[in-house]
């Protein structure tokens, strides 16, 4: 009893220990049967943009920090691909390219013709490696200088002489436009219709077979002849047979007047028309648009 007694603060606390840990075996932690997180928002993608429009889009796609009705490179909604659109690559986007590509070049090669120009014309100074050589005398300095102006007035003429070209548009099947294919139709008409009046022959017999022919004609509908007329693009394999579709097309021409609405504002016009020429052997002349040779 009197060991009791002077234990009993351990009895104590022993006894409580053995209720703790008890009740804490007691409890169980499970999940939740059904726990499901539902979404608060479904959100929108959100794009950086760099206009705005005062008008809202009737449906937004995407979040931007400003209205945007529409935008971007592409024609309805927004690209799926940073490829560039293939569609856009037909004649007219081709031709429109190629016409900013030649007047960037110009003014590229007008600047450096205006620098050298601004450049000062000066021997260049002695230097140690150089003492041994003669130095320059006022003979040689003029010669120089004649030189560079020699070659600033060759480029001014070259610059000149590209301006005063005519603007050359190749027709092919590929060319689209109404005005280029109705000329085309009234062209081959009368090419037809002389080449099955006067169908080539040689020694009495008939020459047959199929030729390609390059035919530059200028807006006033005659042959253009500065760069060599008409000439053969894929021979017949029969001179005699290239021959006469060349002089075929030069009987047949002038074709008339370019329509007034395909005229350039800046200079003359030169259509470049590649077409195949047939000679049957119902002694007829077929003339198509051709892509001109391999």
């Amino acid at each position: 009893m009197k060991s009791f007694k002077e234990n009993r603060f351990l009895y104590l606390a022993l006894g409580v220990s053995l209720v703790v840990h008890g009740a804490l075996l007691a409890v169980n932690f499970v999940a939740p049967r059904n726990f499901k997180v539902e979404p608060t928002d479904p959100g929108l993608e959100v794009i950086l943009v760099n206009a705005k429009h005062a008008k809202k889009p009737l449906k937004a796609d995407v979040l931007a920090q400003a209205n945007l009705d529409g935008g971007g490179s592409a024609d309805a909604g927004r690209a799926k691909s940073p490829l560039p659109d293939m569609r856009k690559n037909e004649t007219g986007e081709s031709v429109k390219a190629t016409k900013r590509r030649i007047a960037e070049l110009e003014e590229r090669q007008q600047n450096l013709l205006t620098q050298v120009r601004k450049t000062p014309f000066a021997a260049a100074p002695v230097t140690e490696k150089s003492k041994p050589d003669p130095k320059p005398t006022g003979a040689d300095l003029i010669d120089s200088s004649k030189a560079i102006a020699r070659m600033a007035a060759e480029i001014t003429q070259t610059i000149d002489d590209q301006n005063k070209r005519p603007k050359k548009t190749f027709i092919t099947p590929s060319t689209r436009e109404v005005g280029y294919a109705m000329y085309y139709k009234q062209m081959q008409r009368r090419v037809e219709e002389i080449g099955t009046l006067n169908f080539p022959q040689k020694n009495g017999r008939k020459l047959y077979g199929e030729l390609v022919l390059h035919i530059p004609i200028f807006q006033d509908g005659s042959i253009y002849e500065k760069d060599g007329g008409v000439r053969v693009d894929r021979s017949s394999g029969n001179a005699a047979l290239d021959a006469a579709a060349v002089a075929i097309v030069r009987r047949a021409a002038p074709f008339g007047k370019f329509p007034p609405n395909m005229l350039s504002d800046e200079r003359d016009d030169l259509w470049i028309i590649t077409t195949s020429f047939k000679f049957t052997r119902e002694e007829k002349m077929e003339a198509n648009l051709s892509g001109g040779a391999n």
